[in-house]
């Protein structure tokens, strides 16, 4: 008998402590595993079976097998000796499924430097791990350690969590334990090695739908002809210019890149303005304008602060962008409340901007937030 359910996230898939019959197949989401409030592995990869070793070894189960997003799962509840009479094949299947899962244990199992951290707490808050919490993980393959450092300053503009890996087997080592967002690996890896470890990935079901990038320098168009050919989702060039390369991985992790310049902190919409305003950088901000009004229409939001602090030079570019983005709200009618964080003697020329004249501005975002707290008549009787 085959059973197909359906679980929420937060459903227990198979209770700790009971003698289990035959086996499961994973059809759809994720799964933990969680012995004794820690988060042994994560079950992932459509077709994967797992349950079995319960009736395997007449032993009841003593792990907790629970869905971490809405999953599918169907239970085949025929004994395990019926089916594998029926179908040889099978058999060999779950051969092969308990070889890899003990592969796996042992190479936790030796890495006893770690042993206090390769699991997370199942019931963490979040605050025990910074990293394991982090929404976006990039891991980092080369042997150059100023290349790891220029990408991780670039990634943490975005509040994203850099890894790094110098070589073939420690890159393989960081994927047996977690799973990341996005892989970029140096196609000047020894031994041509780049295109043997993209492949080698591809067979870890923590990162088999992981996109994995190339970096090259620039103008090798060889190196980037190769990786793309065997199959990597995109290229990267050195020297990095951070707006590309941010803008790269926001499309390969299929992440909104608007949100590079706009936040939603508490009740406001918070754009900042990067220190340098490439014409790229100036045509991502324009391209993304009206989808961020109507999410901030859509959140309920009305109020605005413009960070244009941060700013080398104050020039017509960023003038431009800044009164675009008031004039669409005053073209719209909004009732948003908006403030400018602004230094320097020109700071009181933003409210020259049209649908910018009413707009407070401030020395800094603390000034802006409480400005914004203000009531519009404690506003008007502040200014007198």
């Amino acid at each position: 008998m085959i059973r197909l359910q359906e679980y929420e996230e937060g459903d227990v898939v198979l209770p700790e402590g009971e003698l289990g019959k035959g086996f499961c197949i994973l059809e759809s989401g994720v799964l933990e595993v969680i012995r004794g409030g820690r988060i042994l592995s994560e079950i992932d990869m459509a077709g994967a079976i797992f349950g079995e070793l319960s009736e395997l070894l007449s032993l009841k189960r003593d792990s907790v097998i629970r869905a971490k997003t809405p999953a599918k799962v169907r239970h085949v509840e025929d004994s395990i000796a019926e089916i594998v009479e029926k179908n040889p094949k099978v058999a060999l299947k779950l051969l092969r499924t308990l070889g890899r899962r003990l592969y796996r244990m042992n190479r936790v199992a030796v890495r006893s430097d770690e042993d206090s951290s390769v699991f997370k707490k199942a019931d963490s808050d979040g605050a025990e791990d910074p990293v394991a919490a982090a929404k976006v993980r990039i891991l980092i393959v080369d042997d150059k350690p100023n290349i790891i450092k220029q990408l991780t300053e670039i990634f943490a503009r975005s509040e994203w969590v850099a890894e790094s890996a110098h070589d073939e087997a420690s890159a393989i080592r960081a994927c047996e334990h977690h799973g990341f967002s996005a892989i970029l690996i140096s196609m000047a890896l020894e031994d041509d090695s780049a295109v043997d470890l993209r492949r080698k990935l591809k067979t870890n079901h923590n990162v088999l739908n992981t996109p994995v990038l190339g970096m090259i320098v620039k103008g090798d168009e060889a190196a980037q002809k190769r990786a793309l050919d065997s199959g990597f989702s995109d290229c990267i060039t050195k020297p990095f210019d951070p707006n590309k390369t941010e803008a790269v991985l926001y499309k390969v992790m299929d992440l909104d890149s608007s949100a590079r310049y706009f936040k939603f902190v508490d009740d406001y919409l918070y754009f900042k303005l990067p220190s340098e305003l490439s014409n790229f950088v100036i045509n991502d901000i324009k391209e993304n304008m009206d989808t961020r009004i109507r999410n901030t229409i859509n959140e309920g939001i009305v109020k605005l602060i413009i960070d244009v602090s941060e700013l080398e030079e104050v020039g017509e570019e960023a003038i431009e962008v800044v009164g675009d983005f008031a004039e669409k709200i005053d073209d719209m009618s909004l009732p948003m409340r908006g403030a400018i964080v602004a230094t320097g003697e020109d700071a009181d020329s933003w409210n020259n901007l049209d649908g910018a004249e009413d707009w407070g501005i401030c020395d800094d975002l603390e000034a802006a937030i409480e400005h914004l707290q203000q009531e519009p008549e404690d506003e008007e009787e502040a200014a007198e």
